[in-house]
């Protein structure tokens, strides 16, 4: 009788508690025209990223993925894609639902950028074989150039030994 109960308990447990499985990664966002969705991770050598996009609109996404960190979103003003970054991306696909499936070649950092270029704003389901991907957001302002900060400091210190010798001569 105790086995029959113990038994029975188990098959129960096994119904009532789903095994967890997780192995890979979602993210779900929603996102309009223009805008780029950028994530990262890290790919050992031989290693594979599979990367799938669905999206439940009329949005036309482009998928890239890149060996190097993008410093610029390759997105125009009128909200079309630069044709430098198909020169850029390592990987692309420009189809309705974007997909990539790419073996690295060396151990090192991959980013991935996603853009909705027309007919947004729609909501997009990304799916990859891994779990290490994590969102990264790319900075949108631009930073000051060298020589503008140096000017700006020669401006500001001359304007300080002029002021301080004015003072020294009054006195």
């Amino acid at each position: 009788m105790k086995r029959k109960f113990l038994t029975f308990t188990v098959f129960t447990l096994f119904i009532l508690i789903p095994p967890v499985n997780v192995s890979g990664f979602e993210h779900i966002d929603n996102i309009n025209d223009g805008i780029s969705v950028y994530f990262l991770t890290h790919l050992n050598n031989s290693q594979t990223i599979e990367i799938n996009i669905t999206h439940t609109g009329d949005g036309n996404f482009a998928l890239f993925l890149f060996d190097k960190r993008p410093t610029e979103s390759f997105i125009n003003l009128d909200k079309s894609l630069n044709p430098r970054i198909f020169d850029v991306a390592i990987n692309y696909s420009e189809d309705d639902n974007p997909y990539i499936y790419y073996t690295s070649l060396e151990s090192k950092i991959y980013y991935i950028q996603l853009v909705l270029i027309e007919n947004g704003p729609d909501t997009f389901y990304l799916q990859c074989n891994l779990d290490t991907l994590t969102r990264y957001y790319l900075p949108n302002i631009s930073g000051y150039s060298v020589s503008f900060i140096i000017i700006s400091l020669i401006l500001v210190l001359g304007i300080i030994l002029y002021r301080g010798k004015l003072r020294y001569k009054l006195k």
